[in-house]
């Protein structure tokens, strides 16, 4: 009963996203405020969203969270000694949905038109949806990611400040707090930071992996059905 109460809230989130998006898009066309000349990209780029779901969606991805069955076997370095948990989830809306992953399309949906990613980044879908999670005890390696920009959301709205494991981006160390997104060049070396000896916790992240210029027609297939 659970589930179906869950598809049906996210299926009508992601309806009303899609006509936020057309309404968008037709003001633009009508405005003439469609220029390609104002995407600028840069390599250094680090953007923090706080807040970006609204309560009762950040606490149904928290919960489904908490009930992702992992598999240790991922090397955030390869040929590296240390391996973290990750769950692969998709590279399409059907896919996502397909392997029981649709609680995180809310996110994208939302984060994608609340923060502009068309115009803020030039992008127009992601390229592939997983998960990572670490405890204390296991340090992902640093390393830089394939596509042109990596988007990662800590859906933990209980952690604590004292446990660590917040994400280093260059120079700058991002802190986990709860229901927050953190964006940045895909080609900045970056790395799960440790968790705290006094943490029994997961520390778990949803992470959106995202190229310049793509264009996504199976959203709109998706909304047809």
């Amino acid at each position: 009963h659970n589930n179906k109460v869950l598809q049906t809230l996210i299926k009508t989130h992601l309806q009303s996203q899609c006509l936020i998006a057309l309404i968008s898009h037709q003001n633009q066309i009508c405005h003439g405020r469609c220029d390609m000349n104002k995407f600028k990209i840069y390599d250094d780029v680090l953007k923090i969203y706080d807040d970006v779901l609204e309560n009762h969606i950040a606490e149904l991805i928290h919960l489904h969270m908490k009930q992702v069955k992992w598999q240790y076997d991922y090397y955030s370095q390869p040929g590296q000694v240390n391996k973290h948990w990750h769950v692969y989830c998709g590279e399409t809306e059907n896919e996502v949905i397909k392997n029981g992953f649709d609680f995180v399309l809310p996110l994208w949906e939302t984060a994608f038109h609340k923060y502009d990613f068309k115009n803020t980044y030039d992008v127009s879908e992601y390229k592939r949806i997983y998960l990572n999670a670490h405890t204390h005890g296991i340090e992902p390696h640093q390393h830089m990611d394939d596509g042109d920009f990596t988007m990662i959301y800590y859906p933990r709205l209980d952690w604590k400040t004292d446990w660590g494991g917040g994400t280093r981006v260059g120079e700058d160390l991002v802190p986990y707090v709860g229901n927050r997104l953190i964006v940045f060049s895909a080609k900045t070396p970056h790395q799960a930071m440790p968790v705290s000896r006094q943490c029994y916790e997961l520390r778990s992240v949803i992470v959106f992996k995202t190229y310049i210029g793509a264009a996504n027609d199976e959203r709109l297939d998706f909304y047809k059905n």
